[in-house]
């Protein structure tokens, strides 16, 4: 059982976010039948189970949306059916792994959750649009799944190797260009699904569109993942093991004679703030002021 835990750590202490976006929506897929399961022993189940299932899926009517708008995230990783989860993963798994390797891990997370957002935005002017003529407004008023945020993935990785080709199922030959093509063309068959997998596939196409120009859309998501990484990040001890050197050669070794105040000793935040640079770019990164506070702040007496 351990093992089987250390391996769903795994992925997320290494930083693998494709692993990580495909245990996320298979965990919430299967806490959902968990809590369907649970609540099925209760009279009033069934109507728990819609209430707390309703605050997964994203809702298009501009009045009930207002009011649940962090469904605009959560429906992107939210699947009711087993083959809807099974074709959205491996769907993922494909185009994820070559965005994956061609730009990178933080570059996939942006897309994904660019194109649920934007397709969700797009999914929900269209339908409020359609809903003026109710005669042609035959979409649903609900969408969920990974799908839209697949297909930016998807249309992600057409924009940087549009010639590139794959056996599909291990059988076919094919450019990934026409499969994706294909599969959005065909995804119109049912109306709601076609508009929201054209939003994922116009969301991802421009994000490599425009960052192949300098702008990256996905600088927002970055930072907060950043913040969220260092706000959950232990801080190092104060305490600071000796290094074979003296304060002098600190001095000599960064290239001058430069030295601080005998009676000063850096406080807590300036540790803190040597440290992480440390973390970052390794001790050579340090100047030769922070690497005298930093022996300094081994010297220190409690």
């Amino acid at each position: 059982m351990a093992s089987f835990i250390d391996d769903i750590k795994s992925p997320f202490k290494k930083g693998n976010t494709l692993v990580q976006l495909m245990l996320i929506n298979a965990g919430v897929f299967l806490s959902l039948i968990l809590i369907g399961f649970i609540f099925s022993f209760s009279p009033s189940g069934g109507t728990i189970n819609k209430i707390i299932t309703d605050n997964f899926e994203l809702i298009a009517p501009i009045k009930s949306f207002i009011r649940k708008p962090w469904t605009l995230l959560t429906y992107c990783f939210t699947h009711y059916g087993f083959f809807h989860l099974l074709f959205n993963m491996l769907s993922l798994f494909w185009f994820g792994t070559l965005v994956q390797e061609f730009i990178g891990s933080r570059k996939l997370l942006n897309i994904y959750l660019i194109g649920g957002i934007i397709s969700g935005l797009i999914y929900i002017a269209v339908y409020n649009l359609l809903a003026l003529s109710p005669q042609l407004n035959n979409i649903s008023p609900t969408i969920l799944g990974a799908s839209a945020a697949v297909y930016a993935v998807m249309f992600a990785a057409v924009a940087l190797l549009p010639e590139y080709e794959f056996y599909l199922f291990g059988i076919i030959l094919i450019k990934i260009k026409y499969l994706a093509w294909a599969f959005l063309l065909i995804s119109f068959v049912v109306p709601s699904s076609g508009i929201s997998h054209l939003g994922g596939a116009i969301a991802g196409y421009s994000y490599i569109y425009l960052l192949r120009r300098g702008t990256d859309l996905g600088s927002p998501i970055e930072t907060i993942s950043d913040w969220l990484n260092n706000l959950w990040k232990p801080k190092p001890q104060v305490k600071i093991p000796q290094r074979k050197y003296s304060e002098s050669t600190v001095a000599s070794k960064s290239g001058s004679s430069a030295k601080l105040d005998p009676n000063y000793f850096p406080d807590q935040d300036e540790v803190d703030a040597i440290l992480d640079k440390i973390g970052k770019s390794g001790y050579e990164s340090l100047t030769k002021e922070e690497k005298q506070k930093l022996y300094r702040a081994s010297q220190k007496k409690d």
